[in-house]
């Protein structure tokens, strides 16, 4: 057995009896070296590297030689034996702190062999751990959210650290035939990062890349592969070299390289499998890295697409508006010169049935007068379709006799049904009373009978009209028929009639896609049926006022239905409020308001569910009766719609600036302003939910207890979003810091009522502490973000009773971090508070 195979022994003996003992060992297969002197101590452990040590001295002057093996480092771990062979007493020898005695020749060597054995055991044991410890670091950094650079660093690090080499660098490349590769970690010189490559200038780098296997160089002098490169090696020193390739998933990543220049050093079998471990690691998460890159250049590829896109799209609506708006005016000049010479014909007719005339004179006066109003009906509906897709699609609401409709649209159209020799009649005896559009419905009515008459049978025709009450449980409804006894509509057509673009032969007027938009309008159904007797039946449904005093809704029982949500209505015109109170009562409780302070006043002492109101009142406005309720703790939380005339978006955003949950143009539509309402308050039972569950996990997310506003937490990460966002779409976007002029310990209740009621919906605030507000303004310049400020100032003095000084500035071009954007506006840093 080889000398460094048996081990290395360090002997501690005068020199006779050193010689006779280094004999010994030699001659067992030790390499041995012998002192006695401290003062060739330390040359002889860096020419031995011992790995025992072995007394062979006096009992006194062995403690004192183990005293100073204690204190030299490579020395201080070792086991250390003592030769009791020469004593003439033991018993001196117990007292030291030694591993293990020799007390004769023959126990010598088995000693030594004991003595190793457990101390290559323990090292083994110690690098385990230590490699498994370094192994655990490293995958830790790896599935942290650390950047890639920052886990490389660390790895190469800690391989150096296990290793022992001089030299740990991690290489990425592009694919497994890539010229170049990029140093992006290295342990020898951290500053050498982003560092470009040739391959083929590393001989034993391109074989791993190229083979896709470790590449051990055990001796770098003496290696064939290094020839190319061995004269640029020789002045470095390099002994061994091992590249390990990062491959993940079939992937070539790149490779971790180490190198060792020590003479007495080496990469053996532990410090392969170890540089392996650690590969699959870098690898799986080089490889994770890339795939984000990727991940987050394709989103950002699709938001920059989509941005353009966007424009494209908001260029093309723009186009197409102005189109519309001119095919709009186009068709009000049209309907308008047309309507004048009708006036003016219709006039001359009936100044023709004042005079004398033959009964044939007088029936073809009376004709040309009928013809004349049908023209001039389809005429006032062109009109109406030149104001726009928004008039044809809104209603103007009154109470009116939908039997009475009936009636009257029969009489108008009888002489069409005698010239087709079709009897035409109604059978709608009862009043039925509803809200709704008079020339909707009517048109709807015209079309459908027109239809019936076009469609009834050649001999003997029939059209006829009826009305039918229905009773539902949310509240009576009419039904309305219109049939005839013609050839009818085949059943697997009966889905097909209201299409758009689908006319009969005989088809004229508004058409049936018309009739359903505009029974649909007033919150009814329309279709067709194919009676068994034949002919066909078109039917639709509508909705009837509630009558309070015929049909008194029952009390539900006490825990049995839920109470109907109220509803305060505000409305000066009482018109108006009759409409809105019928529309409204179908499913809530309504209770009305005729001015402004008439509604803050009941809003204040009956705390609805929700409130209706007009913007222009009497007395108190709308806008300024909706930020007094929303100023005021008892009434902040009610919802408020409010409805205008006015249809101009600045009015819109003042209105849900001011609290408003929703805002609607008059005239409205009534099946919009159920859902609207019931969407209203759905959304306030919602909130209340939320913030009946968000309660106990405020401060956790991000919100401060005492105002329930942000806080820096909260702040910080709100901030980080509209940064980005701002940055990505090219949007203003301000920060405010508001400081009082000494700390404020304790803040009011009202504290964030008082302020969310100056700044609009999306605007974010935050308490930093001792009365530091911070208010984000999304989409709002520097000069509108002061206005905003100076016109919350007063409110936040007036309550605190102190002094604030604001600081302002539109961050959404400054590529400072967060926090920092904070300490320039003068917000003090979290130790501060």
């Amino acid at each position: 057995m080889a000398s460094e195979q048996r081990g290395r022994v360090l002997v501690l003996a005068a020199k006779a009896a050193g010689d006779a003992l280094v004999e010994r060992l030699t001659a067992s297969g030790y390499q041995c070296g012998t002192t006695e002197r401290e003062s060739g101590l330390a040359e002889m452990v860096d020419q031995l590297q011992p790995e025992v040590v072995l007394l062979s001295v006096t009992a006194k002057r062995a403690a004192e030689l183990l005293e100073t093996v204690r204190k030299v480092d490579k020395l201080n771990r070792l086991p250390v034996l003592v030769d009791q062979g020469r004593a003439r007493s033991a018993e001196a020898f117990k007292r030291l702190a030694v591993d293990d005695f020799v007390r004769g020749a023959d126990e010598l060597v088995p000693r030594l062999e004991s003595a190793l054995r457990a101390w290559r055991l323990k090292e083994r044991e110690e690098r385990i751990r230590l490699r498994m410890g370094m192994l655990l670091e490293i995958t830790q950094a790896a599935t942290s959210s650390l950047e890639l650079e920052e886990i490389l660093r660390i790895a190469v690090e800690k391989v150096g650290q296990v290793t022992g080499t001089d030299r740990c660098s991690v290489v990425l490349v592009e694919g497994s035939h890539a010229r170049t590769a990029t140093v992006v970690a290295t342990q020898e010189d951290p500053s050498l990062v982003q560092l470009d490559i040739e391959v083929a200038r590393y001989p034993e780098l391109r074989r791993a890349l190229e083979t896709r296997q470790p590449v051990l160089i055990e001796e770098a002098q003496r290696d064939p592969l290094m020839a190319e490169v061995r004269t640029s090696l020789l002045p470095q020193g390099v002994k061994s070299i091992l590249v390990q390739p990062l491959i993940c998933q079939d992937d070539l990543l790149g490779a971790l390289f180490l190198r060792v220049s020590r003479g007495d050093a080496s990469i053996g079998r532990d410090e392969q499998e170890f540089a392996q471990a650690v590969a699959g690691v870098l690898a799986n998460s080089i490889r994770n890295a890339r795939l984000h890159t990727a991940v987050k250049k394709k989103r950002e590829d699709l938001e920059l697409a989509y941005v353009e896109r966007y424009r494209e799209l908001n260029d093309a609506n723009r186009r197409l508006k102005e189109l519309n708006r001119l095919k709009d005016e186009i068709i009000a000049v049209c309907s308008h010169d047309l309507r004048a010479p009708l006036q003016v014909l219709l006039g001359h007719g009936r100044l023709l049935l004042e005079g004398p005339l033959e009964t044939q004179q007088k029936q073809s006066a009376e004709a040309m007068i009928r013809q004349g109003r049908k023209i001039l009906t389809l005429v006032e509906s062109l009109l109406e379709k030149g104001k726009g897709e928004a008039a044809r699609l809104s209603i103007e609401p009154r109470v009116l006799d939908v039997a009475q409709l009936c009636r009257d649209a029969v009489g108008e159209l009888e002489i069409l049904a005698a010239e087709k020799a079709v009897a035409l009649r109604s059978e709608c005896p009862d009043s039925l009373m509803l809200i709704g559009d008079e020339v909707k419905l009517h048109e709807v009515l015209q079309n459908l009978i027109s239809n019936a008459i076009q469609h009834a049978s050649d001999t003997r025709g029939e059209v006829v009209v009826r009305t039918q009450r229905l009773s539902r449980p949310d509240g009576d409804a009419v039904r309305v028929m219109v049939s005839d006894n013609g050839v009818g509509i085949p059943p697997d057509e009966l889905h097909l009639v209201f299409d758009r673009y689908r006319h009969g032969p005989k088809g004229t007027g508004l058409g049936l896609a018309i009739c359903k938009e505009f029974v649909e309008l007033h919150g009814g159904e329309i279709w067709a049926e194919s009676p068994a007797d034949g002919g066909c039946t078109f039917v639709f449904t509508l909705p009837l006022a509630q009558e309070a005093a015929r049909n008194p809704r029952p009390q539900p029982a006490p825990g049995a239905t839920p109470e109907q949500p109220r509803v305060l209505v505000v409305e000066d015109e009482p018109e108006i409020a009759a409409v809105l109170s019928e529309v409204l009562r179908s499913k809530y409780r309504v209770e009305v308001a005729r001015d402004g302070a008439e509604g803050l006043a009941k809003a204040r002492a009956s705390r609805p569910d929700l409130v209706v109101m007009d913007v222009f009142l009497p007395k108190l406005d709308g806008l300024d009766a909706a930020m007094a309720l929303k100023s005021s703790s008892d009434t902040a939380h009610i919802p408020v719609i409010l409805l205008s005339a006015h249809q101009g978006v600045a009015d819109k955003v003042r209105a849900l600036n001011l609290g408003a949950v929703d805002y609607m143009a008059k005239p409205f539509n009534a099946v919009e302003l159920l859902n609207r309402t019931e969407r209203a308050l759905k959304l306030r039972q919602g909130e209340k939910e939320q913030q009946d569950k968000s309660a106990p996990l405020q401060k956790r997310t991000g919100s401060d207890p005492a105002t329930g506003l942000h806080d820096r937490r909260g702040l910080l990460l709100r901030l980080e979003q509209e940064v980005a966002r701002s940055r990505r779409y090219h949007r203003s976007l301000t920060l405010a810091v508001l400081r009082p002029d000494r700390n404020l310990e304790a803040l009011p209740s009202n504290m964030a009522d008082v302020m969310r009621k100056r700044v609009r919906h999306p605007d974010a605030i935050a308490h930093l502490g001792q009365g530091v507000f911070a208010v984000v303004l999304p989409e709002c310049n520097a000069d509108a973000a002061r206005t905003v400020i100076n016109r919350l100032m007063p409110d936040v003095e007036k309550v605190t009773s102190i002094e604030y000084r604001a600081a302002l500035a539109d961050v959404s071009q400054d590529s400072d971090p967060v926090e920092k954007l904070l300490e320039k506006l003068g917000a003090p840093p979290p130790e501060a508070l």
